[in-house]
């Protein structure tokens, strides 16, 4: 699949002020979050580059076993280690990429709707889908209510090593006032994971559609129709993402197989649709620390098992 170059997205960016934070991340030092200036609604710039990565060949492919058919996240535990959830169970499941087998699963809590996690330091972090995040230290789980709801359905979770906070990518309403065309990933506040009154940032979905065209038909058999594949219909989050040396922000979208990559301003810089071969639904996104990127995608009708793809950045 060719990525293609894309018109601006129109994506305005807000930080609200971070309170003074009660506690550390893991130990981290918390530092204040990185405020990021307005955008303005259209600059009249186009998209600065291609994505770098090619989602239709893969280095290589990781199929689950059944137990993480619905594969919801994922997050690097190690080079030789991912660490998944899916939504019905609290347990985390220790893969081996090595192996390609789950090496153990741990209970971190009660059976329920788990949308993604992050680990800082030796501290796991999950989402869950009514906004409630759960941190497990290995031994003990603690609750926090984060001020999101069902109705936001939050679905994407990452660590931001610059500002040393966690984002949380939303797939229903945005809040903050904001139209039903817009949608929002939320930064949390360092301490008390209280979601800040604004987002932090703020895709408008009307310009993600229209940045990625429906592709040519495909040729006609004798006697049929050929059929046309379709480009994205609209963008609802399911992951985010920061790359580790650029710092930029991806953000995943599973019903409409998509993935949109901003700047640390907030701007595009590409997007692309993604083959639903194989990306059924994807859910999941990982970085490791060179920019290899890992996509989880949950298990399609026919094949009945979630796949784990790994992409390097081409040359």
């Amino acid at each position: 699949m060719k990525t293609v170059f894309l018109p601006l997205l129109l994506l305005t960016t807000w930080c609200g002020s971070p309170t003074t934070p009660v506690a550390s991340l893991a130990g981290i030092p918390v530092v204040p979050a990185r405020t990021v200036g307005q955008v303005p609604a259209a600059t009249g710039l186009a998209a600065t580059k291609a994505m770098a990565y090619d989602f239709a060949r893969p280095a290589a492919s990781y199929s689950m076993p059944s137990e993480l058919a619905e594969l919801s996240g994922i997050a690097l535990t190690g080079s030789d280690q991912i660490t998944g959830v899916e939504d019905e169970t609290g347990n985390l499941y220790h893969y081996n990429l090595t192996t390609k087998r789950v090496d153990h699963v741990v209970e971190f809590g009660k059976s329920g709707d788990y949308e993604d996690l992050a680990r800082v330091g030796n501290d796991w972090f999950i989402l869950r889908s009514d906004g409630t995040l759960f941190r497990y230290n290995g031994t003990t789980t603690q609750e926090y209510e984060t001020g999101l709801t069902f109705t936001n359905e939050p679905e994407g979770l990452t660590y931001d090593a610059a500002s040393k906070t966690l984002l949380v990518a939303c797939k229903g309403e945005p809040g903050a006032s904001l139209p039903d065309t817009k949608r929002a990933v939320y930064r949390l506040q360092s301490g008390t994971y209280k979601a800040e009154a604004s987002p932090a940032y703020v895709l408008n979905v009307e310009a993600i559609v229209a940045s990625v065209p429906s592709q040519e038909a495909s040729p006609k058999k004798p006697g049929k129709k050929g059929k046309k594949k379709e480009g994205m219909k609209g963008f609802a989050p399911s992951a985010v993402a920061v790359h580790p040396i650029t710092h930029h922000v991806f953000v995943l979208s599973a019903r409409q197989n998509g993935i949109v990559e901003l700047d640390e301003a907030g701007q595009l810089v590409a997007a692309s649709s993604l083959p639903t071969d194989l990306f059924p639904q994807p859910e999941g996104l990982a970085f490791t620390s060179t920019g290899e990127l890992y996509i989880a995608s949950e298990a399609s009708k026919k094949s009945g098992q979630a796949t784990i793809h790994l992409f390097r950045p081409q040359q």
